[in-house]
């Protein structure tokens, strides 16, 4: 069988099982267990497949017409120009989280500056805390992407992050991924890394930039303040995760999505315990559903949040809310 035939059997098989977009991960599925780039398969479509290859595509398509996450069998999924390994362990980390992940950035690069700017030199670490970190898309990008441009200002800064999730098999992941885009980072800046490495607890692999991964239940195992508390928390009201998609409800860990009866169970404890955790001035982001806007805006402005605002994403749902918290 031809790579083009096998291409085109697959797009059918996937369309019959109700795949949406049967093309596009016919295509992805066959890149992945080819090794190819998509210019080279494009050059030798019209070539024999091998039946070793031919055989892998097979499963692979059983496995995706089951309607298992494309991610969780490619194992992979790009998230702010980085690369996330997933697993069921985890969310999969989707395109609307990066409007989260834009706005964290924005305010701890603002905020990381003018301390510099001001006196000098930055007097303590600059602090970011991520909780409900799954696979550490967020605080992992957050912190790399300010690291990295701090660097390329001229700007010398301690920065820590601490990644935190009830899962211990996220917080692994999480600080997989983490050491798997620093060694990308460090290929692109010839930047080097320090000698010291404490494993899960204390990741310090970087001069001047240090992470954390911490199994924690909310704040529950946190200590000390921050500059930038980041969250996406479950906020799927419980009796509608069963008619989700079957991508979402059959296949991604229900931890990562029930937001209990009304989907609001980990912002009333996340407004309630973050201003406990953030420095003067310091700000609480968080992600959740558009049907969420009124109600979180309102809890984080009866505790004291100030500056609240709501970002939309590229649909123009309301995707992302951020408040300054003075204490």
């Amino acid at each position: 069988m031809r790579y083009s035939e096998a291409k085109k059997r697959a797009v059918s098989i996937l369309e019959k099982a109700g795949i949406e977009e049967a093309g596009v991960d016919a295509e992805y599925l066959l890149l992945f267990i080819t090794g190819k780039s998509k210019a080279d398969l494009l050059m030798k479509l019209f070539d024999e497949m091998p039946e070793t290859e031919e055989k892998a595509y097979e499963e692979l398509l059983v496995r995706r017409s089951t309607h298992e996450p494309l991610q969780y069998i490619i194992g992979n999924q790009n998230f702010m120009g980085y690369t996330f390994l997933v697993s069921p362990d985890v969310l999969i980390p989707r395109f609307d989280t990066e409007i989260l992940a834009e706005h964290a950035g924005k305010r701890a690069l603002e905020a990381a500056e003018k301390e510099v700017s001001e006196t000098g030199a930055g007097n303590t670490e600059f602090r970011i805390l991520d909780i409900c970190t799954g696979s550490g898309c967020v605080p992992v990008s957050v912190g790399l992407t300010l690291y990295k441009e701090l660097k390329e200002r001229g700007l010398k800064r301690e920065i820590s992050v601490t990644a935190a999730d009830i899962s211990e098999a996220a917080v692994t992941l999480a600080e997989k991924n983490y050491k798997l885009n620093l060694e990308e980072l460090k290929k692109e800046t010839s930047m080097l890394p320090s000698e010291k490495s404490d494993g899960i607890a204390n990741a310090e692999l970087l001069s001047g930039l240090r992470y954390s991964f911490v199994i924690s239940d909310l704040f529950n195992s946190i200590d000390g303040k921050y500059h930038i508390i980041t969250a996406n928390p479950p906020y799927i009201v419980r009796n509608e995760i069963d008619g989700l998609m079957p991508e979402i409800s059959e296949h991604e860990p229900r931890l990562a999505l029930d937001g209990g009866v009304d989907g609001m169970d980990f912002y009333r404890r996340i407004v309630r315990e973050a201003v406990n955790y953030l420095y003067p001035g310091g700000r609480l982001l968080m992600e959740f559903d558009d049907s969420q806007a009124e109600p979180v805006s309102k809890m984080m402005e009866e505790a004291g949040f100030t500056e609240v605002e709501v970002h939309r994403d590229l649909a123009g749902l309301r995707r992302c809310i951020e408040g300054r918290y003075e204490g």
